[in-house]
């Protein structure tokens, strides 16, 4: 008695491929908006501690002068 796969047809391949379609354009818009926000989510926070940064440094500036009165 010979055992033959019978899984691997090309319906069932036709079949499989099409569940996989499915699945992956369904699920893409919901990948697409969690890397979308959180690429944005970092970048917001870069922009922000540069801005913090470069006021920061502005104001050391002003303390570089030393004033001394004799």
């Amino acid at each position: 008695m010979l055992y033959t796969i019978t899984f691997w047809t090309d319906q069932n391949m036709g079949e499989f491929w099409g569940n996989v379609k499915m699945l992956l354009q369904t699920i893409q818009p919901g990948i697409m908006l969690v890397f979308a926000l959180s690429t944005a989510g970092l970048l917001i926070g870069l922009v922000v501690r540069l801005f913090h940064k470069s006021a920061k440094d502005g104001e050391d500036h002003e303390d570089d002068y030393e004033i001394r009165r004799y």
